[in-house]
């Protein structure tokens, strides 16, 4: 009876062990994925940290490109724009003051 109960301890030993050896290569299958997985990851933060330095980089160059933009270019828009409604306003008399003597010149030619 003791050689049965230890040939039964022995067999459930050995169903242990397989398991165990099973779950070690399934272990081993899963920690190779997680290092391809790992790799690819780190492939990716390194296509990015380039991505991200070439962003800076243009980000660098229109900050140099709006330095050299005068700080007073609002203020110049707007005298300019001032400027052009005085034209416009000048040019739209002349225009009224032309239509206005050629109306003048066709109802005296007319009315002679």
């Amino acid at each position: 009876m003791a050689n049965g109960n230890i040939e039964e301890w022995l067999s459930r030993l050995q169903e242990s062990l397989t398991d165990l050896k099973m779950s070690a290569v399934n272990l081993d299958t899963k920690l190779d994925q997680l290092t391809a997985s790992i790799s690819k990851l780190e492939a990716s933060v390194d296509d990015m940290k380039n991505v991200t330095s070439n962003q800076e980089t243009r980000i660098q160059l229109i900050e140099a490109h709006c330095a050299r933009i005068p700080q007073k270019l609002n203020e110049d828009l707007v005298l300019l724009k001032s400027k052009i409604n005085g034209y416009q306003r000048f040019l739209w008399i002349v225009t009224t003051s032309v239509v206005g003597l050629i109306l003048k010149v066709m109802y005296d030619s007319v009315m002679m």
